[in-house]
């Protein structure tokens, strides 16, 4: 249990500094949603190498998700790679489901339709939405809500994450009063970045349509 929790609080501590990543093209943390309903993520972030052993992390991050999934299921988390890139961690793990995600790292990820969120309690009416084009465009005009598909996401201050979805991405939410920056990078990529806050322990959620 020990080994576990050392594991968590490691993986945790990376997923603090994956917004460490530069722009320009240089690598961030990212998630990408299959058609399936299966999440890959991928953790890239610095770490001081006084702090961590390869070795040693790669085997406290595979017993963290060997207790995952002895408590939830066979193969509902993999570890697929643990990598040092000159002081540059990138851990690679996949997870059966949304919800696997969530309750591996302790936030939000839910992937559905927009009927399905809206019936989940979603307060989708009060988002600002915006297309590629920078329309705004409120929830109440989207057609086809059993067809529409949404991922809402948290993050927390300070970090930047790549959102990857299998399908062509319609809207995002951006307000012009709020700090933080959701933006299209591609015909299925969105850039979510989360400014620094007071509170680093405060998530928040951004919101993705795609079909």
């Amino acid at each position: 249990m020990q080994k576990g929790k050392k594991a968590l609080l490691i993986l945790a501590a990376v997923c603090m500094l994956s917004g460490c990543g530069q722009s320009g093209g240089a690598e961030i943390s990212s998630v990408t949603i299959g058609k399936d309903g299966s999440i890959a993520h991928q953790i890239v972030g610095g770490f001081e190498q006084n702090y961590y052993d390869i070795g040693e992390l790669k085997s406290l991050a595979a017993d963290r998700v060997s207790e995952y999934c002895e408590e939830n299921g066979p193969d509902r988390v993999k570890l697929a790679s643990v990598e040092d890139k000159e002081g540059t961690i990138s851990i690679r793990l996949d997870y059966a489901t949304a919800q696997d995600y969530s309750n591996f790292n302790h936030r939000e990820l839910y992937i559905g339709t927009l009927s399905s969120a809206i019936d989940e309690g979603y307060p989708l009416e009060a988002v600002p939405f915006v297309s590629a084009e920078g329309e705004p465009m409120e929830i109440g005009f989207i057609e086809d809500w059993d067809k529409k598909q949404i991922a809402i996401i948290a993050t927390k201050p300070s970090e930047e994450l790549a959102v990857n979805t299998y399908g062509k991405v319609l809207y995002i939410n951006q307000n012009l009063s709020s700090p933080m920056d959701v933006s299209f990078t591609g015909k299925k990529n969105v850039r979510i970045m989360n400014p620094a806050g007071e509170d680093a322990d405060e998530a928040t959620l951004s919101y993705i349509i795609f079909e």
